[in-house]
């Protein structure tokens, strides 16, 4: 590797490192890449399955608890892999070096669990690359200023190699995962689903938000903030893959370029609660606070009261329920609906086209598909269903925007 070659990042998700054969696949790509004059710096997560496990053990003692402690614990499934990863690479003959984000120098606010990458030092990653060694990162991990672990979220280690990328002043970071590309739609739902050769950072934040599982959509966001490309290829085959870039870069945009879902939705419905603004400012306030992300909110009301209705992941139900309970009173009555499925149609060009929304609606429609909450953007539409009607939907969504494979 020579000083002036350039410098890609490489993230490889855990079923890229999730067997010693796989480890041993990914150290021979990367390899390969070093001699044919890249110098890498990898970025992987913990073998897949293993980030599970540790969640369960901390749940197994307390599902509510979500400090520095859980943090530290589910954060340890990377360091095996990238010591593993080091491990295959020196056995190659390679230098490498893993390297912990304490080490490296990846500093985080303290929102534990969805912590944000606040700085990056690259000195160290600079220092080893000029030097021909190849950095292997813990992805998914930070540190705070006062030097506590912290984790950034499901597919955070997306983010930690767009945050190195960036920092570095890359102009692209190659994102290595299972699928070959980014699909229509969720190919073992809609088996019609055709591969997508280029998205712009719109699209694809849009989809990762919506429950799109490719990329990690704060990976997305940074990515459109420092322009760094996302070149998302499978570990496993040579194909070009998908680009995310940015939209001006699309030659031409379909109407629609994907239907995405997330089959672990839950809907929260509070009725009364105090009229006004006030309260609802305080809830929203206090659930992000927490961490939990909200996404459909709607309001109504009659001279009962106001009710309010929001989503929220499964994953956040615990604590967004702690939220609510901790700030109604006895009156309230506080309902889920759970095995829900937000199901969205994605794509720049909606916002030139009219029509779309009574499509999209048409066909739920004519499937007699009851839609409990929906919203809408320039170039999404989403609505909530029954996790029941979920395949259904999303096929004939697909058809109706031409989106099956010729």
């Amino acid at each position: 590797m020579k000083a002036h070659s350039p410098i890609m990042v490489k993230k490889f998700g855990g079923t890229s490192v999730g067997s010693i054969e796989r480890i041993e696949a990914v150290a021979e790509r990367v390899l390969a890449d070093a001699q044919s004059g890249q110098r890498p710096i990898v970025v992987a997560s913990a073998m897949s399955g293993e980030t599970n496990r540790l969640v369960r053990l901390a749940n197994d003692i307390d599902p509510f608890y979500r400090g520095p402690a859980y943090d530290m614990l589910v954060a340890s499934g990377e360091q095996v892999s990238i010591a593993l990863l080091a491990i295959a690479l020196e056995k190659r003959g390679a230098k490498a070096v893993p390297l912990l984000a304490h080490q490296l120098g990846i500093h985080t606010d303290s929102i534990f669990t969805k912590a944000r990458i606040t700085s990056v030092n690259t000195d160290k990653l600079l220092s080893y690359v000029n030097e021909g060694v190849i950095p292997i990162v813990a992805g998914f991990q930070g540190v705070t200023e006062g030097d506590k672990i912290t984790t950034l979220g499901r597919g955070g280690s997306d983010t930690t190699a767009v945050a190195l990328a960036a920092a570095l002043g890359s102009g692209a970071c190659e994102i290595y995962t299972d699928v070959p590309a980014v699909y229509s739609a969720d190919p073992r739902m809609v088996p019609e689903a055709r591969e997508i050769p280029l998205l712009s950072f719109e699209e694809m934040m849009e989809m990762a938000s919506l429950g799109s599982k490719v990329l990690h959509f704060r990976s997305v966001e940074l990515a459109a903030k420092y322009k760094v490309k996302i070149h998302l290829r499978s570990t496993f085959e040579t194909r070009e893959g998908t680009w995310v870039v940015p939209e001006g870069e699309k030659m031409e945009a379909p109407v629609v370029s994907s239907i995405t879902h997330d089959a672990a939705t839950v809907v929260l419905k509070l009725f009364p609660v105090p009229f006004g603004a006030g309260f609802m400012a305080q809830l929203f306030e206090t659930l992000a606070e927490k961490g939990v992300v909200v996404d459909i909110i709607t309001q109504s009301h009659n001279e009962e009261g106001q009710r309010v209705a929001f989503s929220v992941r499964e994953e956040d139900l615990n604590p967004a329920i702690e939220v609510v309970k901790g700030l109604v009173d006895q009156k309230t009555v506080v309902t889920r609906m759970e095995a829900m499925a937000k199901i969205s149609a994605v794509g720049v060009g909606m916002a030139n086209h009219p029509g779309v929304a009574a499509r999209f609606f048409r066909v739920l429609d004519k499937l007699e598909i009851p839609i409990h909450l929906v919203t809408t953007s320039d170039i999404k539409i989403s609505a909530v269903i029954d996790r029941s009607n979920l395949s259904e939907a999303a096929k004939a969504l697909h058809s109706e925007f031409g989106l099956d494979r010729e």
